[in-house]
């Protein structure tokens, strides 16, 4: 059934490393003032170039954030989005 509902089939290729940084800032405010580094090590750990991935962690992210009172994420909150999602552990 679903092929036969899909016109045209697209390949989606995983983020490059070097286009983490920029897109994630864009992406959401929790990210505004992160660091290079730490957006990597996030997209190492979770994301894996991959949007549906971090929409996931985003959203954990940024509900721990809202329930912190804290405009950005910190090493707490990417600690804890990560033992949420059952991702990799933060060092």
């Amino acid at each position: 059934m679903f092929r036969s509902r899909v016109f045209r089939r697209l390949p989606f290729r995983p983020l490059a490393t070097g286009e983490i940084p920029t897109l994630m800032r864009d992406y959401h405010p929790i990210y505004a003032d992160a660091d290079d580094a730490l957006l990597r090590q996030i997209d190492e750990l979770y994301g894996q170039g991959t949007m549906r991935d971090w929409a996931a962690f985003t959203h954990t992210a940024a509900g721990l954030c809202q329930a912190a009172g804290r405009p950005r994420i910190d090493v707490e909150v990417i600690e804890n989005s990560l033992t949420l999602l059952g991702g990799g552990v933060y060092a």
